[in-house]
């Protein structure tokens, strides 16, 4: 099955330190306060108070209280915020399946079979986001593969487990993101007979669409195309 660029639309945590300041109470003075002399007579040494012995004061270490860690995968321009493109197929497998279970489905196959020297790929698919795997050129289904790209479909939910990055939006057009990234750049990129429109914001993350006015998807990495 071909993995071609039209499948692919189908689809830290801050450490807190709390210190707990403790302040050590009061000294407790063993010797009786000096003063006006008592017209009492002096007690005898069996009739003596006991002498007090203060606790010692608590440690002045600080407790350190730690947050849960984060369970959310960041889909970002790089990879993920815990596995970067280029990071082993089997690693990034180990990862989505520890925050997001097992994948809604998967595909494997060569990227583009119209390509002799095309690579083998693998697609896992959870909800809206793909994420693909490719081997070097002329690759076969035992080759080893590394994490290429993430595509995000903007019209299908994304799972609870992943968010993607900080400041670019999901719901978006390609004027409203030439605004919020006036260095960003808008293509056209013809697909036979049909062709495709592609923003590529200064980080790498770039949105796609069928037509030059609302994007279908988002995604960073390797957008390669099968004609």
């Amino acid at each position: 099955m071909a993995i071609s660029l039209r499948a692919l639309g189908a689809a830290g945590a801050a450490v807190v330190l709390t210190a707990c300041a403790t302040t050590p109470p009061p000294a407790v003075s063993a010797s009786p306060s000096t003063g006006a002399a008592s017209d009492s007579p002096a007690p005898s040494a069996s009739g003596s108070a006991p002498s007090a012995s203060p606790s010692a004061p608590p440690s002045g270490t600080p407790s350190v209280s730690l947050p849960p860690a984060s369970t959310t995968i960041v889909l970002q321009a790089k990879g993920l915020d815990k596995a970067n493109f280029g990071t082993a197929e089997k690693d990034v497998t180990t990862l989505l399946t520890a925050r997001s279970g097992k994948p809604d489905d998967s595909y494997s196959g060569p990227v583009c079979e119209l390509d002799s020297a095309t690579p083998y790929g693998r697609q896992l698919v959870y909800g809206g986001a793909v994420f693909l795997f490719q081997s070097k050129a002329k690759g076969k289904a035992n080759s080893p593969r590394t994490f290429t790209s993430w595509v995000i479909n903007l019209e299908q939910p994304l799972k609870s487990s992943m968010k993607l990055a900080d400041g670019y939006p999901a719901n978006t057009t390609f004027a409203k993101l030439k605004s919020a990234f006036p260095k960003g750049k808008l293509s056209r990129i013809a697909l036979g007979e049909a062709a495709v429109y592609v923003f590529r914001t200064p980080s790498g993350i770039w949105y796609r669409g069928d037509d030059n006015t609302t994007p279908t998807d988002v995604g960073a990495g390797a957008m390669g195309t099968c004609e």
